[in-house]
């Protein structure tokens, strides 16, 4: 049994070893205070284990044992300030003031116990060997000092878990951390059980359980600290100057941190988001920008909205320890760019209406509809205006006719319009009734006559109904053509007659 316990010893001594080199990695992060001092707490207890067995001196050895009552409490106290630092709180000044008074009190009194036997009785003189430290009878305050320690522990794991269970939505793992903390608790008291009512040997059991606890506690807070592995790795300040804008989450895809530039960018807290969903975030920023994760999107959606295009990975930072990095690329010009090309190629620069090509990769989804309606409409007289007025002449006349159907077309929700040739429209109307198609036309009509000569707008229109939908789109906008083409020949001729007698009446070419 001895030996087991020598080489535990050994073992839980090298572990106290660990922490200190890594936290002074940390040596400038302040959320870390409490467990630097507590990791350096714990390794000075243990050099001060391993001086009392190896030294040859009996003051060193007699005064080596007995910092370790304060130690063994300033662990406690160091303990508990660490759990308060890893659930966010701030321990209360007055306790910790009490609890560093009480524990320089300790440290005097450990100095003087050669003289008061205040934890152990027994003297410097009396003293023949290290292990008779371990088998002497216990002081006056050796009792109270047990009550204090162990309060203090009993505070810390009460603390632990009171801020755990009330945190459990945020970042860390609840059910992680109370395991966690549980098989410690659990280790500590048997170890602790064993020394005092079972087991009669020169192995600090209580120090072993203290440093294993300790331990613990540094695994959790420590090692499991996504942002904080990231910092000493160097990779924060890989992430602070990325161009891309970043989230990391850990394994459930609760946010731990963001770039800052969604913060002074769009204008989202840290405080409102870390330790929630993932997509909490992506919710409270869907009024200013669009995520996506393919390149199967509208482009004429959110115009007024930024486009991030979002890509997600894996990564870990201990072997079981792994969280999510999301990456958004800034797509918003690459939009706008598409959004040109669209207007470019669906869009009559013209007119503002749709352009042949738009309507021609539509006409599908209207094949076989029931309550289709088609209006085919012709500009007369646009080249007898370019050739005697001027091309400015039939572009505005082109531009007017386009806004005359706008407006009659206003008061219809679904609708194409679209400009197919250089002086012919289409429009198709869904869902429609041929007394309403009547009625479109009549306005359109109206809307464009004027009895000045130079307002008027002259054009001619052919409709064409399918109630049924066994028609093609095709044939239907063969019929439209055909019935205005009929119309055509009426009104055509005479316009071209009209314009040219206004200009031979003024004689003025604008040519």
């Amino acid at each position: 049994m001895h030996e087991f316990l020598m080489i535990l010893l050994v073992m839980v001594g090298f572990m106290s070893f660990i922490p200190v080199v890594n936290l002074f990695k940390s040596r400038r992060e302040e959320k870390y205070r409490c467990l630097k001092l507590l990791m350096l707490t714990t390794f000075i207890w243990t050099v001060l284990i391993f001086i009392e067995r190896i030294s040859s001196v009996s003051f060193i050895v007699y005064h080596a044992h007995l910092l370790g009552y304060p130690m063994k409490f300033m662990v406690m106290v160091f303990s508990l300030c660490t759990i308060y630092d890893y659930v966010e709180e701030k321990l209360p000044k007055i306790v910790l003031a009490i609890l560093m008074l009480l524990g320089l009190t300790e440290v005097v009194l450990s100095f003087t116990n050669n003289l008061y036997s205040w934890f152990i009785k027994l003297s410097l003189e009396e003293m023949t060997v290290f292990s008779d430290l371990y088998f002497a009878d216990n002081g006056p305050l050796y009792l109270y000092h047990l009550i204090f320690t162990y309060a203090v522990m009993v505070y810390a794991i009460v603390a632990l878990f009171y801020y755990v269970i009330k945190k459990k939505d945020t970042i860390r793992s609840y059910e992680a951390v109370t395991k966690t903390i549980t098989v410690a608790v659990v280790v500590v008291l048997a170890l602790n059980l064993i020394d005092l009512l079972f087991i009669d040997t020169d192995i600090d059991l209580t120090y072993i359980s203290l440093a294993f606890g300790t331990f613990i506690l540094y695994r959790v807070v420590y090692t499991n600290d996504m942002i904080f592995n990231l910092l000493t790795s160097g990779r924060g300040k890989i992430l602070s100057n990325m161009r891309e804008l970043y989230i990391l989450t850990d394994s459930d895809k609760r946010i731990v941190e963001f770039s800052e530039l969604l913060s002074t960018k769009y204008g989202v807290k840290p405080a409102d988001y870390v330790g929630k969903k993932l997509d909490t975030l992506y919710e409270g920023l869907k009024e200013q920008i669009v995520f996506y994760r393919n390149y199967e999107v509208d482009v004429e959606v959110a115009q007024n909205k930024d486009h991030y295009h979002v890509r997600e990975r894996k990564f870990y930072i201990q072997k079981n320890h792994y969280g999510y990095m999301i990456l958004l690329y800034d797509e918003t010009q690459v939009f706008k760019l598409l959004r040109e090309l669209n207007q470019l190629s669906n869009f009559d620069a013209m007119t503002g209406l749709n352009n042949r090509n738009y309507i021609e990769n539509k006409l599908k989804i209207y094949n076989n509809q029931p309550n289709l309606g088609i209006i085919s409409l012709d500009l007369n007289g646009l080249k007898v205006n370019n050739d005697y007025l001027g091309h400015e002449r039939g572009d505005y006349l082109l531009k007017a006719v386009s806004n005359k159907i706008k407006q009659a077309m206003s008061t219809v929700d679904k609708k194409e319009i679209a400009r197919i040739g250089g002086d012919e429209f289409l429009i198709i109307i869904p869902n429609t009734e041929e007394k309403t198609l009547l009625a479109l036309k009549d306005q359109i009509l109206s809307l464009c006559d004027n009895p000045n000569i130079m307002d008027i707008i002259s054009v001619s229109i052919g409709m064409a109904f399918d109630s049924t939908g066994e028609q093609l789109i095709y044939d239907l906008i063969k019929k439209a053509d055909e019935s205005m083409y009929q119309m055509k020949n009426d009104t055509s001729l005479k316009y071209t007659k009209d314009i040219i007698a206004y200009v031979k009446k003024k004689t003025e070419y604008m040519r």
